[in-house]
């Protein structure tokens, strides 16, 4: 059975942490070169930008410690919806994290243009189950060893959102940051987005 395809162009956005240690591990070398401009310092020949491991956690499509996957909304609504989840996730899990905990984030935008697998009719397969990403890691695999970029899907965080997890940079180049930054804090039982 063929994957349905889908072909997206166009702008897209992400939310990424600010933290200049986490952020110059996971930046793209256009946004490093772009960093490293601002700051007077050399810029990079190196291409890639998906980062070696998803670690321990893995995304919707991509699975724990393997390959990784750039994660893209097609607004930055849904981008703030889906990173205020898993924020929250993460605060949950780590013992001891303090009320007032923030996140600063920033907005980032990406042209896109290839043809992705889509999901995003996916009703009955899982693939867009909230908590458990088992089918959507079995998808994901699916559709790396067909060749295609990556996966468009709908948002599970904010109706009427869509998604893109993108396995291959080719088709994914950052175009810039917007100034200013998203913050969201921790209020001990849920993140929520305060700026």
């Amino acid at each position: 059975m063929g994957l349905r395809t889908l072909t997206v162009m166009g702008p897209w956005v992400r939310l990424h942490r600010a933290e200049s240690d986490v952020l110059a591990a996971l930046l793209s070398a256009e946004e490093r070169d772009a960093v490293n401009r601002r700051l007077g310092r050399p810029t990079s020949k190196v291409p890639a930008w998906l980062p070696p491991s998803m670690g321990d956690q893995g995304g919707r499509f991509a699975e724990p410690h393997g390959p990784g996957a750039l994660y893209l909304g097609n607004t930055l609504e849904t981008c703030v919806a889906e990173v205020i989840h898993h924020h929250g996730l993460h605060c949950m899990a780590s013992v001891g994290t303090p009320p007032g905990t923030r996140a600063v984030l920033r907005h980032l935008l990406f042209q896109v243009a290839g043809d992705f697998a889509d999901a995003s009719l996916d009703r009955r397969g899982g693939l867009h189950n909230p908590e458990d990403y088992a089918a959507s890691w079995g998808f994901g695999r699916k559709v790396r060893q067909a060749g295609l970029p990556g996966v468009h899907y709908r948002s599970v965080r904010k109706r009427g959102g869509r998604c893109l997890a993108v396995f291959n940079g080719q088709v994914a180049r950052f175009l810039r940051h917007e100034l200013g930054a998203v913050i969201l804090e921790w209020d001990g039982m849920r993140s929520r987005r305060i700026l």
